[in-house]
């Protein structure tokens, strides 16, 4: 009877103990597979930790804070061209880009620009053809820094380049650097003002009394820019520039724009604008004040 009830204990135990052993065997296994795929996809360890919390784990507290300074670039391309025929053939063609990087407290802003027309002309033999009579093309930068987060005021750099064959001067050039503030914003409105002083170089293109000629000059130079949205598909902005010299026998710089942009699609936006170059001091017959109006196809970045 004693054998009999001893069997049982017996089994039981030793199932008890090969269920152990399964059970370490399946632990061992498990732990040896994690450790292989460790090594095959080890994770590096960070350089830097994200300060968000008031206190951060133990294993981070030694390591630098890491730089999440976002940057962004946005702007626009806009394209235009226009034909006539009939007693008076010409073409039109214009091409601008505007682009914007802003990464922390620093703004930037490029801008380059061409605009030609050709019109058909009758040359010496008697004979119609194209010949250039406008064409100008410039480009420019600005850099802004904020002075203080979520702050007004800013500090600014400039720098520009116009080549226009028709307006007197071979190239225009300038830099200029200062202060500038934005006066007033809405959610749908801005008005900033800037000033500082800065350096030109004129190059006076050649005429049948002189070569060319170089005049540099200290310049003031003063900026403002209004921008307001009107709907959520229309925004009107309106820029004006003053380079003026600081002697009163120098060439002094003013330039004018205003326009309508109007939103078609989500990227896609047609835009009007009227822009006034004036010049104080210019060579012979060349008008002081030139215009032009265009009608350009904008796509936004």
């Amino acid at each position: 009877m004693k054998k009999l009830l001893l069997l049982p204990l017996i089994t039981g135990a030793t199932f008890s103990v090969l269920a152990q052993d399964e059970l370490s065997t399946q632990s061992s296994n498990a732990e040896a597979i994690d450790a292989i795929v460790a090594s095959l996809y080890e994770e590096d360890k960070p350089d830097c930790y994200h300060f968000t919390d008031e206190v951060p784990p133990e294993e981070f507290i030694g390591f630098p804070e890491c730089d999440i300074t976002p940057s962004t670039i946005s702007g626009a391309v806009e394209v235009g061209a226009f034909f006539n025929t009939g007693d008076n053939d010409y073409a039109i063609g214009i091409v601008k880009s505007d682009l914007i990087h802003e990464v922390g407290k620093m703004r930037s802003n490029w801008k380059m620009g061409f605009f030609g027309r050709k019109s058909e002309e009758e040359n010496d033999e008697g004979k119609d053809e194209y010949v250039t009579t406008d064409q100008k093309w410039g480009t420019s930068l600005q850099s802004n820094y904020t002075l203080e987060e979520g702050g007004k005021n800013y500090l600014f750099g400039y720098g520009s380049y116009e080549a226009d064959r028709f307006n007197g001067f071979d190239y225009q050039s300038s830099i200029a650097a200062g202060w500038g503030r934005r006066w007033y914003e809405t959610e749908v409105a801005f008005f900033d003002a800037e000033m500082g002083p800065g350096f030109k170089v004129d190059e006076i293109a050649e005429t049948d009394e002189h070569n060319n000629k170089t005049e540099k000059a200290t310049i003031i130079r003063a900026a403002a820019t209004y921008e307001r949205r009107f709907f959520e598909t229309m925004e009107f902005k309106q820029s004006f520039s003053a380079e003026m010299a600081t002697s009163s026998n120098e060439n002094s710089k003013y330039q004018s724009v205003s326009s309508i942009t109007t939103k078609l699609i989500e990227s896609l936006a047609l835009k009007f604008a009227f822009t006034v170059d004036h010049n104080s001091v210019v060579e012979n017959d060349t008008e002081k004040t030139r215009t032009e109006t265009s009608l350009t196809l904008v796509y936004s970045i």
